[in-house]
């Protein structure tokens, strides 16, 4: 009986816990028009956030409703949706932080993450940022630049020697091999990261196990169910949860390691100015000001942060460049008209060959490529925010209300839970024209074409977030698929079979699946050859 009364007591406090704390913003949006749900528990969420094919719910709602409506939360909350550009520019840019992550989100985020740049918040969120700043400056990438080519051109040898050689019985000269791509761009990115950020050799492009790799390979999306009262504590250990302990304590045991490393060299580097991403870390973590420093466990965080975060993003993204540009081998050509400019024009001056960061911004339509890609396919697709006091948030195209009212502006109670549509403003007919939802390179060349409302860290663009908690990586992402994508088109022509399906399925980014082979996981293969090949 006792175990009964207590077991009754803990569901009670639950229950009242849900309760207060959904109450003071369930009715706060009834003005707004938005789908009907038909379920109290779960509302939308459920089904919106378990999706398999990404955009697939909100484009139809946003189509009826605009691009601000109420979305229905789980126990009866109202939520608001936001995909508009002036909605966006305010709660993520003009407001700073007055809409900080949701809690539920940092929960999520501190799992995989710790307690580093990506989780925190306020007056913290802004001692990290500063801290790291100087590690992402313009002038530090391209420090970084020779490494970036140097492990695409080893990515290019390891394809040369793998499927385009005599000793591959299956190759013809001239012929095409399918690449899974998604295996490789992945190494790539993960070796990068590693090498450029802290001196650490994954060794991903060799074959070569270490234990973060292993861990990092096998990290999967987070399914967990938490203690209301407490949401850092499992209420059911999942495997996801077992696999994120282990990224954790991996990730943390290998930055400890080259901390060490560091310590044990002297720290020179990190004494004498360098701005690279472990001195950055080192100097902070020696900071006597508790305003400026980043404590042990913070270090550990960022480090994380970086790898997990820095990789599988970029890597994702020049996949579904790559898939574009198969689908459209005349703007492969395009490219490598452009490039091969380049080249020509360094040779007649004397430069030599090797690029620079001038050079790969020089290329319009290549770089248009690049725009193009972030845009129609973000790996971001939504964020949550939470406003800290009652506000109005201006809209860009009027709405129309319950009461057939056109509306403006929206006012919010403090508590307002706001779901952030990255994907879906990419993807606005309104912003981006009727062709939005199409691969359309040429759009960043015309400069009528472009967004009213300035929005985003790059091409007013959402795929990067913006405001403060844009992505700081940014630039540094950037640069990486330029060199990936001029090293590799220069090498290699690629194609993909018309007839193959391949959708954006909705796991933890967009990740390619095709059509009727979900159950084999994320996959995308790619026709290959090498270009030395195919001249006539």
């Amino acid at each position: 009986m006792d175990h009964l009364s207590s077991t009754t007591t803990l569901f009670i406090l639950c229950v009242l816990f849900v309760s207060a704390r959904f109450f003071s913003t369930r009715k706060s949006l009834k003005f707004l028009r938005g789908p009907s749900s038909t379920s109290w528990l779960l509302g939308h969420e459920y089904e919106f956030f378990k999706q398999i094919e990404v955009g697939k719910l909100s484009e139809s709602w946003i189509s009826e409703y605009g691009s601000a409506f109420r979305f229905s939360g789980s126990f009866g909350e109202n939520v608001l949706y936001l995909a508009d550009p002036k909605g966006l520019q305010h709660v993520l840019q003009t407001s700073n932080y007055h809409y900080p992550k949701s809690r539920d989100a940092r929960n999520v985020l501190r799992r995989a993450l710790g307690n580093g740049l990506a989780t925190v918040d306020g007056d913290t969120h802004q001692r990290h940022r500063k801290a790291l700043n100087p590690a992402f400056s313009a002038s530090q990438l391209r420090t970084f630049l020779s490494l970036f080519q140097k492990s695409t051109e080893l990515l290019v040898n390891k394809w040369q020697e793998q499927y385009f050689t005599v000793e591959n019985r299956d190759y013809q000269e001239g012929d095409y091999q399918v690449i899974p791509i998604t295996t490789w761009l992945p190494k790539l990115t993960l070796d990068i990261i590693g090498e450029s950020a802290f001196g650490y050799k994954f060794g991903a492009l060799e074959d070569k196990e270490t234990k973060l790799g292993y861990v990092l390979k096998h990290l999967l999306c987070v399914s967990r169910f938490c203690l209301p009262l407490n949401p850092d504590v499992p209420l059911v250990l999942t495997r996801e949860d077992e696999r994120f302990n282990r990224w954790l304590e991996a990730s943390e045991a290998a930055a400890r390691d080259i901390l060490q490393k560091k310590a044990a060299s002297g720290r020179q580097g990190a004494k004498e100015g360098n701005k690279d991403i472990l001195s950055v870390l080192v100097r902070s973590n020696s900071v006597q000001d508790p305003k400026k420093r980043l404590d042990d466990k913070e270090v550990l965080a960022q480090m994380a942060t970086v790898i997990l975060a820095g990789h599988d993003t970029t890597s994702a993204t020049t996949c579904w460049l790559f898939y574009e540009l198969s689908r459209h081998p005349e703007q492969q050509q395009r490219i490598l008209e452009e490039i091969e400019a380049i080249k020509n024009a360094k040779l007649d001056a004397g430069e030599g060959e090797v690029f620079t960061s001038h050079d790969y911004d020089s290329m319009p339509f290549f770089n248009a490529c690049i725009k193009e890609v972030l845009r129609l396919h973000s790996v971001l697709i939504t964020l949550t925010r939470c406003a800290d006091r009652d506000d109005v948030i201006p809209l860009s195209e009027p709405i129309i209300s319950v009461s057939g009212e056109k509306l403006a502006r929206i006012p919010v109670k403090k508590g307002q839970r706001v779901i952030i549509d990255a994907t879906s403003y990419n993807r606005l007919k309104s912003v981006w024209g009727e062709d939005a939802d199409k691969w359309s390179p040429e759009r960043f060349l015309n400069s009528k074409a472009q967004p009213t409302t300035s929005l985003g860290v790059y091409a007013n663009l959402m795929t990067f977030s913006a405001g403060v908690r844009a992505c700081i990586g940014w630039r540094y992402a950037l640069q990486e698929i330029q060199t990936i994508l001029a090293g590799l088109i220069s090498a290699f022509e690629f194609s993909i079979d018309p007839t193959i399906n391949i959708f954006r399925a909705q796991l933890g980014g967009p990740v390619p699946m095709i059509k009727g082979k979900e159950m084999e996981g994320p996959q995308m293969p790619l026709m290959v050859r090498p270009r030395a090949l195919n001249k006539a």
